[in-house]
């Protein structure tokens, strides 16, 4: 009699591990499904740049974005760190608008070890047709090493500028971007990214120094996202995960023989749909 009480107990016992076990799985499951399909992210930070897609017409902006995008009214928090250098970069970006318009704002602190920081601060705007956006940033860029005092041995100020373009035919996207810092030369970037419906999309962008192609595959809840550049083979994925009002992803990219990088992405839509641009 006493036998057949322990394997009960012992039997009710594996009975509540068992469904306990599966709970925590399916709550997990289920926090992240409930989080739905997110638009590639682009680095934000500027040594996350192998993760391309600057050029894309919709998304949440960063150091490398181009502000000739349609809006889909969000906010959103990044975090990037590097492999074996202490090099991290915490990030904010918002934008807000209508069919007409968009206004977006960047905000990046960047560190490397205990000898520099960084405070990008960027605000844009874009004038949007049905088949034509039109865009321009300022960026305020500031520079300083720890020290002693606030700043400590040096403080410096640069101003930045972009102008871009986003030219949509059907499905597919033809944009451009002028960037550049006041006292450096001007940088252009050029690329084509193809968006639908479907559970597929692809891009491809060139600054005249590397060809960046990528593509994203999606399903209801989840999207997949690779981006490759050449020459000096390089590479980064992401996966993302996101809903009707709230979203997060992670990326990572690398090379050979150089160090990795990470990001962490937290997005939170202000609508209840996101933006559809076809």
């Amino acid at each position: 009699m006493w036998s057949v009480f322990l394997f009960a107990r012992r039997l009710v016992c594996f009975g509540v591990r068992f469904l306990w076990g599966k709970w925590r799985f399916w709550s997990v499951v289920l926090m992240w499904t409930a989080l739905g399909s997110a638009y590639a992210v682009e680095g934000r930070t500027p040594f996350a740049s192998l993760m391309a897609g600057g050029l894309s017409p919709v998304g949440l902006g960063g150091f490398f974005s181009t502000p000739a995008r349609y809006a889909d009214p969000s906010y959103g928090v990044s975090y990037y760190w590097t492999d074996d250098v202490d090099e991290s970069s915490w990030n904010l970006s918002l934008e807000y608008g209508s069919e007409a318009y968009r206004v977006g704002a960047f905000i990046g602190y960047l560190s490397v070890d205990s000898l520099y920081r960084n405070l990008y601060s960027e605000v844009s705007l874009a004038k949007t047709w049905m088949n034509i956006v039109l865009g321009t940033s300022y960026g305020l860029d500031m520079e300083w090493t720890p020290g002693e005092n606030a700043f400590g041995g040096g403080f410096w100020t640069r101003h930045r500028l972009k102008f871009a373009l986003d030219f949509k035919w059907r499905e597919i996207h033809l944009a451009g971007l002028l960037s550049g810092f006041t006292d450096e030369g001007v940088t252009p970037v050029v690329g084509l990214h193809w968006v639908t419906e479907e559970s597929v999309l692809a891009f491809a962008e060139c600054d005249f120094d590397y060809l960046y192609v990528g593509a994203s595959f999606r399903s209801k809840f989840v999207e997949l996202c690779s981006s490759y550049r050449f020459p000096s083979f390089a590479v980064a994925l992401q996966i993302s995960f996101s809903g009707a009002h709230y979203g997060a992803a992670y990326a990572r990219g690398f090379k050979h023989n150089s160090i990795g990088w990470n990001g962490v992405h937290v997005t939170r839509w202000l609508k209840d749909g996101r933006r559809k641009i076809n």
